[in-house]
């Protein structure tokens, strides 16, 4: 009994460490896109650049996507990281949203 609770608690911990480490997901819409590069307007409005790194995951619509299906006046949620040298984030996943078809 004591070593499934010790199991649990430190199953929890990692869980919880994992989830802390990547903080919140960064949503809006693309407003520029460059070689290394994407410039995205957040929800309160501001801008905020994001650098592509190779082993960045792309998404479209929770389904593999490309780098070429980043365009500007798509929206994104984007899971990064900080780098503390350069001062940016570096993303790890984006993930393009898909827009709804128009209304006829």
């Amino acid at each position: 009994m004591t070593k499934r609770i010790i199991f649990c608690t430190v199953i929890f911990a990692l869980l919880t460490g994992l989830a802390i480490a990547h903080g919140d997901p960064i949503m809006g819409t693309v407003t520029a896109v460059a070689a290394d590069t994407v410039t995205i307007k957040d929800k309160d409005n501001k801008p905020v650049v994001i650098m592509l790194e190779k082993t960045t995951k792309y998404l479209l619509d929770s389904k593999p996507g490309k780098k070429t299906d980043l365009k500007v006046g798509v929206r994104v949620v984007i899971d990064a990281h900080m780098d503390t040298k350069m001062k940016m984030y570096n993303a790890e996943e984006i993930n393009i949203g898909v827009a709804a078809p128009a209304k006829k």
